[in-house]
């Protein structure tokens, strides 16, 4: 199904629960504000079985933490319906070095990882507490799994971490994993402004390294620079008319609501309750109704087309 903006949904991201590990003072937690409950692998199974009806082809499971769920590995199975062709996770990797190679026999394709630093003290200030080796021997789980292609989401922040893009492209490298660099978001917070850095420069300096540069076709249009040492991908802010002209995504909230757009609240649609009902036709309606929702949050010059909390 297209929306009423030409944007076929292909993709469907479920956040599975949250709770959290880690109290990352940056983290937009899917833009999902404090939900009632979680649902159960079952749920999550007839949900995803009914995304493939509206083109959905890819899920992406995430939180909070997703491997904080003692059912995760049963949430993955349910997710490998006939018509999906990836499933995929985003985690901060601390709990990933036991479950890698259970979540990839249950159908697990590939994973995200958080890694902002590999400084101890800075990702102990940064997360809260965490441990960076923990995370690290998940990496290396992961990659064991063959959870291809391991990617790592490194935000960039202004007198934290920006001194480490060249460490961390090496450490990536070494692991033939791809690292991603990501742009803080502005979530109309003072944070933003303390921590955001400009990724004009770093950006010229990677493209002077490269031997190749891809794009991306969609995800708005994001650069993929192939290094002699490696791969890495520029994220610039999802709050661009870009990101929004290219969007082909739903979310699912934990409690099970439709979150037509990452940066509202105000328009979600309760599918969960159709669902525990055994309510087809009902859910259907909701999948559609969450479609028709749609609608881009920054116009094509770059205003909001509407003013809502995330």
């Amino acid at each position: 199904m297209i929306d009423s903006f030409g944007r076929e949904i292909r993709g469907l991201r479920v956040s599975v629960t949250d709770n959290c590990n880690f109290n990352c003072f940056y983290c937009h937690r899917e833009g999902c504000l404090t939900s009632s409950g979680e649902m159960t692998p079952n749920e999550i199974g007839k949900i995803i079985t009914l995304a493939v009806d509206f083109s959905v082809k890819k899920i992406k499971i995430t939180g909070g933490e997703p491997l904080l769920r003692n059912d995760i590995v049963d949430v993955i199975a349910a997710c490998n319906k006939p018509g999906i062709n990836e499933v995929s996770m985003t985690t901060n990797g601390v709990l990933l070095s036991d479950l890698a190679h259970e979540l990839s026999d249950a159908g697990l394709d590939r994973v995200n990882v958080s890694l902002d630093t590999l400084n101890p003290q800075k990702f102990s200030n940064i997360t809260r507490n965490g441990s960076v080796q923990k995370v690290i021997d998940g990496i290396d789980a992961a990659v064991d799994a063959r959870l291809n292609p391991v990617k790592l989401n490194m935000i960039l922040l202004r007198g934290l971490n920006e001194d480490e893009v060249n460490s961390m492209i090496e450490f990536s490298s070494d692991r033939s994993v791809i690292l991603q660099l990501i742009e803080l978001v502005d979530l109309n917070g003072k944070d933003f402004d303390t921590y955001h850095k400009n990724f004009d420069e770093i950006e010229r300096a990677i493209v002077s390294r490269a031997i190749e540069v891809k794009t991306r076709r969609s995800m708005q249009s994001r650069k993929r620079y192939i290094l002699p040492e490696g791969e890495v991908e520029i994220v610039r802010p999802m709050h661009n008319t870009k990101f929004c002209a290219n969007c082909h995504r739903l979310r699912l909230t934990p409690d099970g609501h439709l979150k037509p757009c990452l940066m509202r609240n105000d328009n979600l649609v309760d599918l969960l309750t159709f669902v525990r009902a055994g309510d087809t036709d009902g859910a259907v309606k909701a999948f559609r109704e969450a479609i028709l929702r749609r609608e881009p949050y920054f116009n094509s010059v770059g205003q909001r087309t509407c003013l809502h909390d995330v």
